[in-house]
């Protein structure tokens, strides 16, 4: 148990008192408790919150600033957490899925000798529990066995579709005849564009189907852990009405047209969840998303990249951010062969990682060829290094060459839930923003989810972000261990600047043989202006120096050593 985790999230609530064995009790947040209302409690390395005077576990998280994946324990190391199985109608099974944490999946099938076959060629594909399935007259379908599980536990008849979103296939259908089917997709655009392609395929031999929305939690796992009823989804399934012909005909022509407008009336898009962000690494890239990772030549792109891949492919932290673990693909377009064996075998890399390399020059076909690889390996990550050697822009500072050229890049990454990480150039000049720093046309920087960007000087390796999605990061020092050539986040450069001006005004000081002047000070230290400030100010607060004077006009501060 990540008993740090926990501590933190304790941390947040007030008037907590442990409660063996269950956990702890605490005042609930979300409203007005006088008297403490609020059990916490862990199971299955999952933070429970159950507020007995009603609250929903969304408004506890909100009140206190934390997020849903706050909530998810785990000291790091996969680990087998459940395994389901899949069975033909007599019993007999046909393969099982693995869930891990941190959370992943895997699929296999039995070998005839006791082992296991780490793929499904040839195997026949049923749904999740197919022999309780064939005997229900009312049925529902989740996304994900756990969830199918939680129904089960409710005293529902439950399954679900191996691979979860958008892995439906037509050969389900005919299991579902003359079944009554309520869907309950995960509370997000992923999990509601299933829910619609799903009830689309089953409405022609369904019963009735109803797409039943959850009032909180992702899912009805999370839903259920936040103190869902059977009772209460008894009522949700009742007040939801069954689709019509309508609506279903209007979703299969919206989902045919894939080139063409597709208009959504305004009472529908109100009515659709919000937008929940993943993260292929935790508020700074986005699953299903883009990145433009950009620094002059020789400041380290590449190491950082192949960095990044490691990172993702161990399910290990980046930049100091956890990481979901999966598949890579990695282009390495002009580097020698020689070169990226070499430096993921400094980066420690042993071979057992999911890494796919191409170390050439791109193809001739190259979109269509990574599409193609992708949709075959479906990688959590794809590094193109760098972007220009696939592209093959004939203009970079045309917008309208630069939208059309990152199109595909933003398709491929949104259909394929995968994160695509293009290495690009700074221009040579330097702007007060750095994102205006990026070489070529503004169409780079407006067309990505998330921009890093690397900056090199006689003191530091500096990174900082410019992102649509989460919160920005500051410019922040790197520190490069150049036996094993890995890069990794230190300090905020304002901080490391206030620290190294902090002993070079210390050094001034002391070598002085009199009192001085702020502006002294500065004219005999390097930085910049405000950051100099601030390491003075912050050096009297310390009470490392002091000052005598009035601090105004004609009578001026005078520092010196304390």
């Amino acid at each position: 148990m990540n008993n740090k985790a926990i501590a933190r999230i304790l941390s947040k609530f007030k008037n907590v008192k442990e409660t063996p064995p269950t956990g702890w009790k605490a005042s609930c947040p979300a409203h007005d408790d006088n008297n403490p209302s609020l059990s916490i409690s862990v199971k299955d390395q999952r933070v429970l919150l159950h507020c007995f005077a009603g609250c929903e576990t969304a408004d506890v998280l909100t009140a206190t600033g934390l997020e849903w994946v706050d909530l998810h324990l785990d000291d790091g190391q996969p680990r087998v957490v459940a395994k389901y199985d899949y069975c033909d109608e007599g019993g007999r099974l046909l393969y099982q899925v693995v869930r891990y944490q941190p959370k992943n999946f895997k699929v296999r099938r039995p070998d005839g000798n006791g082992g296991w076959i780490y793929n499904l060629d040839g195997t026949r594909r049923v749904p999740y529990r197919l022999e309780e399935l064939r005997e229900a007259d009312r049925v529902i379908i989740a996304e994900g066995e756990k969830d199918a599980d939680t129904a089960l536990e409710f005293g529902f008849d439950a399954t679900t579709n191996p691979g979860g979103a958008g892995k439906w296939r037509s050969e389900y259908n005919e299991h579902f005849r003359g079944k009554k089917v309520r869907i309950i997709p995960d509370t997000d655009d992923t999990g509601w564009k299933h829910a619609h392609s799903v009830a689309c395929q089953l409405f022609d031999v369904a019963k009735d189907i109803k797409i039943v929305r959850l009032p909180g939690g992702k899912d009805i796992s999370e839903w259920h852990d936040s103190g869902g009823t059977p009772e209460q989804l008894i009522q949700l399934m009742k007040a939801t009405p069954p689709l019509t012909a309508a609506t279903v005909q209007a979703w299969r022509i919206s989902n045919s047209k894939k080139d063409g407008f597709r208009l959504t009336q305004l009472c529908d898009l109100l009515n659709e969840p919000e937008e929940e962000v993943s993260w292929t690494a935790d508020g700074l890239l986005p699953s299903g998303g883009v990145s433009l990772l950009v620094a002059k030549p020789k400041t380290g792109k590449s190491t950082l990249s192949r960095g990044c891949a490691l990172a993702v492919a161990r399910g290990e932290k980046f930049l100091g951010r956890g990481t979901v673990r999966g598949k890579v693909i990695y282009l390495a377009l002009e580097e020698k062969r020689a070169e990226v064996r070499k430096h993921f075998a400094d980066l420690g890399a042993d071979g057992s990682e999911q890494i796919f390399i191409h170390c050439a020059t791109a193809p001739q076909d190259a979109i269509e060829e990574l599409l193609q690889l992708v949709k075959r390996v479906r990688p959590a990550l794809v590094i193109v290094d760098p972007i220009l050697r696939l592209a093959r822009l004939r203009d970079a500072n045309d917008y309208a060459q630069v939208n059309l050229a990152m199109e595909p890049f933003i398709a491929m990454a949104r259909e394929f839930d995968t994160h695509l990480m293009l290495v690009y150039h700074l221009g040579k000049g330097v702007r007060a923003d750095a994102a205006d720093q990026i070489l070529g046309s503004t169409a780079f920087f407006a067309a990505v989810d998330t921009v890093l960007i690397m900056n090199r000087s006689e003191r530091y390796r500096t990174i900082q972000s410019r992102q649509r999605y989460g919160e920005d990061m500051p410019e922040t020092v790197l520190e490069f261990d150049a036996e094993q050539r890995r890069i990794t986040l230190g300090a905020p450069k304002t901080e490391v600047e206030i620290t190294r001006l902090e002993e070079e005004i210390l050094t001034v000081l002391k070598k002085s043989k009199s009192a001085m002047r702020e502006p002294e000070i500065n004219d005999a230290i390097d930085g910049r202006t405000e950051v100099k400030r601030s390491a003075l100010r912050s050096l009297v607060k310390k009470g490392k120096v002091q000052h005598t004077g009035a601090g105004r006009k004609g009578d001026p501060y005078h520092y010196s050593i304390s």
